[in-house]
């Protein structure tokens, strides 16, 4: 079995350019407990115990080690790889963690050389003024957190924070450069509320300063059942200075327990603000579950019923389902967006960070289904990824709502917006990647190979892949295995 996956490995570049990148494929997760005060759908998980029914404890965070107090392990995250031309990543860093009573602190520092940056690259917290074609790539993350008992937790920190079950997540990801956060999250009976306040930026480099934007976030996540879970969120994104007076944080947006939409109209701004709505199910000794997503940026009701394409209309959906058979995992997923979902009046009001969105890197009028299959065997890890992309690019500068860093009031027609719209381009994307995993230090090595096969109004293009790489699964709690 083996040697036939290696084969078809090596041999599908040879069978099959894009305008957009190739993942590096990487894991995904089930449920982790049964504890009423467990949300799966929030990552990266609390670390700390919480009693039993034998009285004893478990640690809620998954990881092959997660009891130890203290550990220094070394990171890297290098590739070689091959997609038309050569490029490559040479990173190296350090991962430090430590459990001292109810605090927590995990901090990981990793720097290197990336001749060629893609969706798949984090961006650095604070990226240098200058553009090149190679970049310095770096990483730096770290989370302290205070968990005084099951019923609170409090965290600050420089990080990526994860909302949903899926593969992919419409609200907020992991693929955008980490930010600076605040983080307030207590349980009580089989709800959790969280609130958080983050600090995103975007970079002028013509004048090289940063143009700083906050957003603030509060969610309610409910247990309905052990299998059954149900999230309710809110957030807005307000920008530090306009163009009459510079604003700095809103102090009117600290207060945990009011809805923004009415808090943003007393304020006579136009900040952005979107709700949310994801659910999941587990079924089958919970070794299987179906999940969905809803982010509402804007709509009018009428209009969707009434079903005129309205520009404003925007949202998206995601729709997935994964589960385990004995050694193989597999997850199926589709997310659609909107034209215009998630931009605004200007590139410090949308829902990105670092000219990137928070979200589905793609951004918006995009629609995509994908599939993974994982199976293990022994050491190696076998896994096979797939999928479909329909993207509306814009035309001759005509905006056509596919990038969320354009003004949306540009949009040339008030009725009939359709997903696709503009330039179609559709994409077909195959890889198959075998790895192992050197366990004490959680490190992977990995090979991967595939194509993209891109196709439409832009043109027919194909790009192969080899990849031969090493990376670190330490910090990012939801990529684990």
């Amino acid at each position: 079995m083996l040697k036939i996956i290696v084969s078809i490995a090596l041999i599908l570049p040879l069978l099959l350019q894009a305008q957009y990148g190739v993942d590096r494929i990487r894991g995904f997760s089930l449920k982790q407990s049964d504890a009423d005060n467990h949300h799966q759908s929030i990552q990266p998980a609390i670390r700390f115990y919480a009693p039993t029914k034998k009285g004893e404890f478990e640690n809620l965070f998954s990881s092959t080690d997660s009891t130890r107090k203290f550990s220094i392990l070394p990171v890297v995250d290098s590739y070689l790889k091959f997609d038309n031309s050569i490029n490559y990543r040479v990173s190296a860093g350090v991962n430090f963690e430590k459990t001292w009573g109810k605090w927590y602190n995990r901090t990981q520092i990793t720097g290197g050389w990336s001749m060629r940056e893609d969706h798949t690259q984090n961006h650095a917290v604070f990226l240098p003024f200058n553009a090149h074609q190679g970049y310095i790539f770096t990483d730096f993350r770290t989370r302290l957190a205070y968990t005084p008992n099951d019923q609170l937790h409090i965290a600050l920190g420089v990080d990526n924070q994860f909302f949903g079950e899926g593969y992919r997540s419409l609200i907020q990801g992991d693929q955008v450069a980490p930010a600076p956060f605040v983080l307030l999250r207590t349980n009580f009976w089989k709800l959790e509320y969280g609130f958080m306040y983050q600090f995103f930026h975007e970079n002028n480099f013509s004048v090289k300063q940063l143009h700083w934007k906050f957003n603030t976030t509060h969610y309610l996540s409910w247990n309905a059942t052990k299998n059954f879970n149900i999230m309710l969120l809110e957030s807005i994104i307000f920008q530090g200075k306009d163009s009459t007076y510079k604003r700095g944080f809103e102090v009117e947006y600290l207060n945990p327990f009011v809805f923004f939409r009415p808090q943003e109209y007393s304020l006579g701004s136009t900040d952005n603000t979107m709700l949310a709505l994801q659910t999941s199910y587990y079924y089958l000794d919970k070794k299987h579950a179906v999940y969905m997503q809803l982010p509402l940026d804007e709509f009018v009701l009428k209009a969707m019923l009434k079903r005129t394409k309205w520009w404003a209309n925007k949202y998206g959906y995601q729709l997935g389902f994964k589960g385990t058979c004995g050694k193989l995992n597999y997850i199926v997923e589709g997310n659609l967006v909107r034209p215009y979902t998630f931009s605004h009046l200007s590139i410090n009001q949308n829902n990105g960070n670092q000219s990137r969105p928070l979200g589905h890197f793609l951004g918006s009028n995009f629609l995509e289904v994908l599939t993974q299959i994982q199976w293990r065997l022994k050491s190696v890890r076998l896994g096979l990824f797939s999928s479909f992309v329909l993207k509306g690019y814009d035309e001759n500068g005509i905006n056509f709502g596919g990038d969320i860093y354009q003004n949306y009031l540009t949009h040339p027609k008030e009725y009939g917006n359709t997903i696709g719209q503009g330039l179609t381009q559709r994409s077909l994307n195959l890889q198959v990647q075998v790895s192992t995993v050197l366990a004490p230090i959680q490190m992977e090595i990995y090979f991967q190979s595939g194509g993209l096969y891109s196709f439409g109004e832009i043109g027919n293009s194909f790009k192969p892949i080899l990849m031969l790489g090493i990376r670190s699964n330490l910090f990012q709690d939801r990529k684990m295995w």
